[in-house]
Protein backbone atom coordinates (compact mmCIF):
# COMPACT_ATOMS: atom_id res chain seq x y z
CA UNK A 1 0.00 0.00 0.00
CA UNK A 2 1.45 3.15 -1.08
CA UNK A 3 1.04 6.03 1.90
CA UNK A 4 1.72 9.57 1.71
CA UNK A 5 3.66 10.37 5.01
CA UNK A 6 2.65 13.61 6.84
CA UNK A 7 6.45 14.88 7.74
CA UNK A 8 5.40 18.62 7.97
CA UNK A 9 7.53 19.54 11.17
CA UNK A 10 9.28 16.19 11.69
CA UNK A 11 12.78 15.13 11.54
CA UNK A 12 14.89 13.12 8.98
CA UNK A 13 18.04 11.46 9.14
CA UNK A 14 19.20 10.71 5.69
CA UNK A 15 22.58 8.51 6.28
CA UNK A 16 25.01 8.38 3.20
CA UNK A 17 26.03 10.45 0.62
CA UNK A 18 25.73 9.32 -2.79
CA UNK A 19 23.36 9.27 -5.76
CA UNK A 20 20.70 7.19 -3.77
CA UNK A 21 20.85 9.53 -0.98
CA UNK A 22 20.42 12.33 -3.37
CA UNK A 23 17.41 11.52 -4.80
CA UNK A 24 15.94 10.79 -1.16
CA UNK A 25 16.38 13.96 -0.32
CA UNK A 26 15.19 15.48 -3.13
CA UNK A 27 12.11 13.65 -1.94
CA UNK A 28 12.24 15.00 0.93
CA UNK A 29 12.54 18.54 0.48
CA UNK A 30 8.93 19.02 -0.55
CA UNK A 31 7.78 17.65 2.51
CA UNK A 32 8.46 20.78 5.13
CA UNK A 33 10.76 18.86 6.95
CA UNK A 34 13.63 19.43 9.29
CA UNK A 35 16.74 16.99 6.69
CA UNK A 36 19.74 16.15 8.63
CA UNK A 37 22.53 14.15 6.69
CA UNK A 38 25.44 11.93 8.44
CA UNK A 39 28.06 11.06 5.50
CA UNK A 40 31.83 10.67 5.04
CA UNK A 41 31.64 12.11 1.22
CA UNK A 42 28.69 13.64 -0.46
CA UNK A 43 27.65 14.33 -3.73
CA UNK A 44 27.74 18.02 -4.84
CA UNK A 45 23.76 18.42 -4.93
CA UNK A 46 23.59 17.49 -1.36
CA UNK A 47 26.69 19.85 -0.36
CA UNK A 48 24.42 22.67 -2.22
CA UNK A 49 21.62 22.14 -0.08
CA UNK A 50 23.70 22.51 2.56
CA UNK A 51 25.04 25.67 1.23
CA UNK A 52 21.11 26.61 0.84
CA UNK A 53 20.60 25.39 4.44
CA UNK A 54 18.12 23.19 3.08
CA UNK A 55 20.05 20.23 5.10
CA UNK A 56 22.08 19.90 7.78
CA UNK A 57 25.17 17.95 6.61
CA UNK A 58 27.82 16.28 8.83
CA UNK A 59 30.46 15.05 7.36
CA UNK A 60 32.38 12.03 8.96
CA UNK A 61 33.62 8.47 8.16
CA UNK A 62 31.07 6.07 9.42
CA UNK A 63 32.03 2.62 11.17
CA UNK A 64 29.42 2.50 13.80
CA UNK A 65 25.90 3.77 14.59
CA UNK A 66 27.47 5.62 17.45
CA UNK A 67 26.63 9.16 15.41
CA UNK A 68 22.64 8.02 15.89
CA UNK A 69 23.55 9.02 20.13
CA UNK A 70 23.96 12.76 18.79
CA UNK A 71 19.98 12.65 17.69
CA UNK A 72 17.57 13.17 20.54
CA UNK A 73 14.47 12.68 18.03
CA UNK A 74 13.76 11.23 14.59
CA UNK A 75 10.78 10.42 13.06
CA UNK A 76 12.18 8.99 9.72
CA UNK A 77 15.44 7.07 9.06
CA UNK A 78 17.11 6.28 5.39
CA UNK A 79 19.84 4.16 5.51
CA UNK A 80 21.59 4.57 2.13
CA UNK A 81 25.27 3.97 2.56
CA UNK A 82 27.33 1.12 0.52
CA UNK A 83 27.48 -0.98 3.78
CA UNK A 84 25.13 -3.42 3.90
CA UNK A 85 26.28 -4.55 7.86
CA UNK A 86 25.77 -0.38 8.41
CA UNK A 87 22.58 0.06 6.83
CA UNK A 88 20.95 -3.18 8.57
CA UNK A 89 22.45 -2.02 12.02
CA UNK A 90 21.21 1.32 11.30
CA UNK A 91 17.47 -0.40 11.42
CA UNK A 92 17.68 -2.24 14.34
CA UNK A 93 18.79 0.71 15.92
CA UNK A 94 16.37 3.51 14.50
CA UNK A 95 13.64 0.95 15.27
CA UNK A 96 14.60 0.29 19.05
CA UNK A 97 15.84 3.89 20.27
CA UNK A 98 13.37 6.38 18.23
CA UNK A 99 10.30 4.36 17.63
CA UNK A 100 10.48 5.46 14.25
CA UNK A 101 9.84 4.19 10.79
CA UNK A 102 13.07 3.38 8.93
CA UNK A 103 14.29 1.90 5.61
CA UNK A 104 17.58 0.91 3.88
CA UNK A 105 17.85 1.50 -0.01
CA UNK A 106 19.50 -2.70 0.28
CA UNK A 107 17.19 -3.96 2.20
CA UNK A 108 13.68 -2.67 1.28
CA UNK A 109 12.30 -6.24 2.73
CA UNK A 110 13.77 -5.57 6.40
CA UNK A 111 12.25 -1.92 6.42
CA UNK A 112 9.16 -0.12 7.66
CA UNK A 113 8.36 0.67 4.27
CA UNK A 114 9.39 0.23 0.50
CA UNK A 115 10.54 3.68 -1.16
CA UNK A 116 8.64 4.13 -4.80
CA UNK A 117 10.63 5.41 -7.47
CA UNK A 118 9.11 9.11 -7.73
CA UNK A 119 8.03 11.72 -10.35
CA UNK A 120 7.68 15.01 -8.62
CA UNK A 121 6.29 18.06 -10.36
CA UNK A 122 7.30 21.47 -8.93
CA UNK A 123 7.36 20.06 -5.61
CA UNK A 124 3.92 19.93 -6.61
CA UNK A 125 2.61 16.83 -7.95
CA UNK A 126 4.04 13.65 -6.55
CA UNK A 127 3.25 10.62 -8.78
CA UNK A 128 4.60 7.25 -6.24
CA UNK A 129 5.63 4.01 -8.63
CA UNK A 130 6.74 0.80 -6.54
CA UNK A 131 7.70 -2.59 -7.13
CA UNK A 132 6.52 -2.97 -3.33
CA UNK A 133 10.56 -3.64 -3.41
CA UNK A 134 10.56 -6.19 -5.88
CA UNK A 135 12.28 -4.57 -8.15
CA UNK A 136 13.55 -1.22 -7.65
CA UNK A 137 15.32 -1.57 -10.91
CA UNK A 138 12.06 -1.73 -12.85
CA UNK A 139 10.52 1.00 -10.56
CA UNK A 140 13.21 3.14 -11.78
CA UNK A 141 12.64 2.23 -15.65
CA UNK A 142 9.16 2.39 -15.49
CA UNK A 143 10.24 5.82 -13.80
CA UNK A 144 12.20 6.98 -16.41
CA UNK A 145 9.09 5.94 -19.54
CA UNK A 146 6.41 7.62 -17.67
CA UNK A 147 7.76 10.50 -16.55
CA UNK A 148 8.02 12.90 -19.93
CA UNK A 149 4.56 11.62 -20.50
CA UNK A 150 2.79 12.60 -16.96
CA UNK A 151 5.22 15.89 -16.93
CA UNK A 152 3.41 16.94 -20.43
CA UNK A 153 0.26 16.27 -19.11
CA UNK A 154 0.28 18.28 -15.97
CA UNK A 155 0.06 21.57 -17.24
CA UNK A 156 1.00 25.26 -15.12
CA UNK A 157 -2.91 25.75 -14.46
CA UNK A 158 -2.68 22.45 -12.94
CA UNK A 159 -0.55 23.21 -11.17
CA UNK A 160 -1.61 27.25 -10.22
CA UNK A 161 -5.20 25.57 -9.05
CA UNK A 162 -3.61 23.04 -6.64
CA UNK A 163 -1.71 26.02 -5.12
CA UNK A 164 -4.76 28.46 -4.78
CA UNK A 165 -7.35 24.89 -3.39
CA UNK A 166 -4.76 24.60 -0.92
CA UNK A 167 -5.03 27.95 0.40
CA UNK A 168 -8.67 28.14 0.16
CA UNK A 169 -9.26 24.64 1.98
CA UNK A 170 -7.65 26.34 4.49
CA UNK A 171 -9.82 29.85 4.16
CA UNK A 172 -13.17 27.62 4.10
CA UNK A 173 -12.17 25.51 6.85
CA UNK A 174 -12.24 28.64 9.26
CA UNK A 175 -15.85 30.23 7.76
CA UNK A 176 -17.49 27.24 6.68
CA UNK A 177 -18.70 24.86 9.54
CA UNK A 178 -19.76 21.71 7.30
CA UNK A 179 -17.59 19.41 5.71
CA UNK A 180 -19.93 18.72 2.64
CA UNK A 181 -20.36 22.39 1.97
CA UNK A 182 -16.66 23.44 2.09
CA UNK A 183 -16.34 20.63 -0.76
CA UNK A 184 -19.08 22.24 -2.52
CA UNK A 185 -17.30 25.45 -2.43
CA UNK A 186 -13.71 24.35 -3.75
CA UNK A 187 -15.59 22.23 -6.84
CA UNK A 188 -17.24 25.78 -7.49
CA UNK A 189 -13.83 27.59 -7.38
CA UNK A 190 -11.97 25.06 -9.60
CA UNK A 191 -14.58 25.33 -12.38
CA UNK A 192 -14.97 29.62 -12.03
CA UNK A 193 -13.77 30.53 -15.38
CA UNK A 194 -12.93 34.32 -14.31
CA UNK A 195 -10.17 32.55 -11.76
CA UNK A 196 -8.97 30.14 -13.98
CA UNK A 197 -8.36 33.04 -16.70
CA UNK A 198 -6.37 34.66 -13.94
CA UNK A 199 -4.45 32.21 -13.13
CA UNK A 200 -3.47 31.16 -16.84
CA UNK A 201 -2.68 34.81 -17.25
CA UNK A 202 -0.71 34.21 -14.08
CA UNK A 203 -2.73 36.59 -12.10
CA UNK A 204 -2.08 35.33 -9.16
CA UNK A 205 -3.12 37.92 -6.89
CA UNK A 206 -6.38 38.45 -8.80
CA UNK A 207 -7.56 34.91 -8.90
CA UNK A 208 -7.29 35.12 -5.11
CA UNK A 209 -9.16 38.17 -4.55
CA UNK A 210 -11.90 36.89 -6.92
CA UNK A 211 -11.51 33.43 -4.64
CA UNK A 212 -12.15 35.27 -1.68
CA UNK A 213 -15.19 37.08 -3.38
CA UNK A 214 -16.72 33.49 -3.81
CA UNK A 215 -16.23 32.51 -0.77
CA UNK A 216 -17.57 35.19 1.06
CA UNK A 217 -20.55 34.92 -1.71
CA UNK A 218 -21.17 31.37 -1.03
CA UNK A 219 -21.43 32.11 2.56
CA UNK A 220 -23.83 34.30 2.49
CA UNK A 221 -25.97 32.29 -0.13
CA UNK A 222 -25.82 29.14 1.66
CA UNK A 223 -25.26 30.60 5.40
CA UNK A 224 -27.70 33.17 6.05
CA UNK A 225 -27.78 32.98 9.37
CA UNK A 226 -24.24 33.21 10.39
Amino acid sequence: MIVDLNLIGKRALVVGGGNESSRKIEALLSQQCEIFVVTEQAEQSIKNYADEGKVSLDLRKIESVDFLNDYKQLDLILATTDDPDINREILIVGKKKYDCYVYASDDPQASDFSHPSVININDTVQVAISTGGRSPLLSKSIRQHLEPLIKKSISDLMLLQINLQSQFRVESKKKIPSVEYRKKFLIELLGNKRVNECLEEKKISMARELAYDLLNTFIKTNFNAL
